[in-house]
């Protein structure tokens, strides 16, 4: 039966309810975890407080060395887990199988930029004093994280808040929570100090518990806009740095000169990858006057040829939505578009939680799919007249993470690049995307507090501390 890890050990929550954990695969309990109460969430902050001087007596080498310690159990149990996130979230296999590589590959580039996470000699105005900075963590962070990626996302966050010595409670997403398992497996078998790494399961009260609780300095969250906002609130109340990363309502900017075929891969791939239930997926597509039909006509005919089935199989692209909840959202999309004059292209039926591909015409801005995040696989397209209309609507947003725009010219692309208000711009390649080194967040509503990835990551995570060495004569 599960358990929660506080302090380095596997201990009993102080409640006694439990979280079934439902496979959207094949509709069975899986597994249960913990309802961790607010007890559990207060002796966790304490294990990870008491382990702050510990953490931070290690050198960043020695720190580097535990992210290597984590990733050879990553590699060791990699068939093991990217098995489990398909059973628990529904994602393909092989979608799974890039997870797993990504948060395996990226713990060389947290520990490397954590060693070089270097300081500044100030030049001071008076003689006599030697001035410089140091890089310094906040304190308890709590990493709360969504279940649409529930290994890359806190390992991510987990990986930099280790590596700059502020020590961990994680909450993992209710919908998957199973995964968090490997990784708190993991820092056991490691060489971090007892409590710098707890794992406190539970649905959104025991996530409340945990951003209300006055020793967590830090806070990474990844998921919705909503519940993002409502821990800045909470967290502003005690002045504690917040990480968010949040809600998207993407769009991708198709003018008259792009390679059109290539476009509508990049944006079907953008849509549909994981179901739709991306943060930076393709939510909006905006194509000017010239290029409209012929990319409409294109999207179709490779989302028609997109394979919706078992996520275990091989050559399936797409497994089911991860919860009636998050389904029901997307039809309701597609409803209220078709009501108010929208075009269905293709797709939109359900079976189960299985749903198919979808692609909407004649979209305006006034239907719920051109406004509101969907999270799902639906490709909504609204026609702009120009490439200025384009942009303005593209900006027509309170979001912000993610923009991409497919052009032959390099003037227009340069041009894009800066008046497309987002937190990442792709010129000819999906907004669907992101790489180990870039830095990922948004603007808007879209996300606050700095950047995910690589050395953005621990920068947002540590703060500075100017020293002030006076060896005058006094």
């Amino acid at each position: 039966m599960k358990q929660l890890y506080i302090g380095g050990e596997w201990v009993d929550s102080t409640g006694d309810e439990r979280i079934d954990v439902d496979s959207p695969v094949t509709g069975e309990v899986i597994d249960s975890v913990p309802a961790g109460t607010a007890d559990d969430v207060r002796r966790a902050v304490e294990a990870a407080r008491r382990s702050q001087r510990a953490l931070e007596e290690m050198t960043a080498f020695e720190r580097a060395a535990v992210l290597d310690e984590v990733t050879e159990y990553f590699v060791e149990h990699e068939d093991e887990i990217a098995a489990g996130i398909v059973r628990e979230e529904g994602k393909p296999l092989h979608e799974a199988y890039e997870e797993t590589a990504y948060v395996i590959s990226s713990s060389d580039d947290y520990g490397h930029d954590a060693i070089r996470l270097f300081g500044d000699v100030v030049p001071s105005e008076h003689r006599g004093r030697f001035a410089y900075t140091q890089r310094e963590p906040y304190g308890v962070c709590a990493v709360i994280s969504p279940w649409n990626f529930p290994l890359e996302v806190p390992g991510g966050s987990i990986y930099a808040a280790i590596a700059t010595a502020n020590p961990v409670v994680f909450k993992p997403a209710e919908e998957t929570p199973l995964t968090a398992y490997h990784i708190a497996n993991a820092f056991e078998q490691s060489s971090l100090p007892d409590g710098a790494f707890n794992l406190v399961t539970g649905a959104g009260e025991t996530g409340q518990s945990l951003v209300e609780h006055d020793d967590v300095r830090l806070i990474a969250f990844t998921g919705s806009t909503e519940v993002g906002q409502q821990i800045a609130k909470t967290a502003a109340g005690r002045n504690a740095q917040c990480l968010l990363e949040m809600g998207g309502k993407d769009p991708i900017v198709v003018l008259d000169d792009a390679d059109i075929d290539h476009a509508a891969e990049s944006i079907v791939v953008g849509s549909n990858w994981n179901a739709g239930q991306v943060c930076c997926g393709t939510e909006r597509v905006i194509v000017t006057e010239g290029a409209h039909d012929e990319l409409v006509d294109a999207i179709v005919e490779k989302t028609e040829d997109l394979v919706l089935g078992d996520p275990f199989e091989s050559g399936v692209d797409m497994g089911p939505m991860v919860s009636k909840r998050i389904q029901s959202k997307a039809v309701e999309h597609v409803d209220d578009a078709v009501t108010k004059g929208a075009t269905l292209r293709t797709g939109g039926e359900t079976d189960g939680l299985y749903f198919d591909p979808a692609v909407l015409e004649d979209v305006t801005e006034s239907m719920a799919v051109a406004e509101e995040e969907t999270f799902g696989p639906i490709t909504p397209v609204i026609r702009a007249a120009d490439y200025d209309e384009a942009i303005e609507i593209a900006n027509r947003s309170r979001y912000g993470l993610q923009a991409a725009i497919f052009t032959d010219s390099l003037e227009r692309a340069h041009d894009a690049a800066n008046r497309l208000k987002a937190g990442g711009v792709f010129i000819n390649e999906s907004n669907n995307y992101w790489e180990r080194l870039l830095p990922f967040g948004g603007y808007g509503e879209s996300g606050s507090g700095g950047r995910y990835g690589s050395k953005w990551h621990l920068e947002s995570m540590t703060q500075t501390k100017a020293v002030m060495m006076n060896y005058a004569d006094y």
